[in-house]
């Protein structure tokens, strides 16, 4: 889906970002930017989130899931 929308920007921006990204139309660098940013973030994310399933099965290596469950827990 494509969107028509008008927005001001920075022009010394836009010119450091079509270099930076080689892009040669403003449209392509706003899109080029999205995608990078986009999949930068999701990566962290993905990354975030192995990250602690990881210390999860770490974790449970230490626990006794039975004494959490029964009421010896709480004397």
């Amino acid at each position: 889906m494509v969107k028509r929308t008008t927005i001001e920007i920075d022009e010394e921006l836009l010119r450091r970002a079509k270099r930076a990204l080689s892009c040669s139309t403003t449209r392509a660098t706003v899109e080029e930017a999205l995608r990078r940013v986009t999949a930068d973030v999701e990566a962290a994310d993905a990354e975030r989130v192995a990250r602690q399933l990881e210390l999860l099965a770490e974790l449970s290596q230490h626990i006794d899931l039975d004494v959490l469950a029964s009421e010896d827990m709480w004397r």
